[in-house]
């Protein structure tokens, strides 16, 4: 009975140290970084859609600036609210 009872307490003791080693060094992951918005207006052309996305990070925000009437080109412009 008695080397039952220091077998469980010993794996206990080994299950209590390792949860401490893994907490202890594990480093945070940066997750989601970007956050994306994407609006369109009801035209007939639908030439006044909006997509910004914002840094969770720093809180900056840049929109899509396309070119002329091509959806998937275009650059990321810093967006400015005064």
């Amino acid at each position: 009975m008695k080397n039952w009872k220091n077998k469980v307490l010993g794996t206990f003791a080994v299950i209590g140290l390792m949860s401490l080693l893994i907490s202890s060094t594990s480093s945070q992951s940066q997750n989601g970084k970007w956050m994306i918005a994407v609006g369109a207006g009801g035209g007939a052309a639908q030439n006044n859609e909006l997509i910004l996305k914002m840094d969770t990070q720093t809180g900056q925000v840049y929109r899509w600036d396309k070119k002329g009437l091509k959806r998937f080109e275009g650059t990321w412009v810093k967006f400015i609210v005064d």
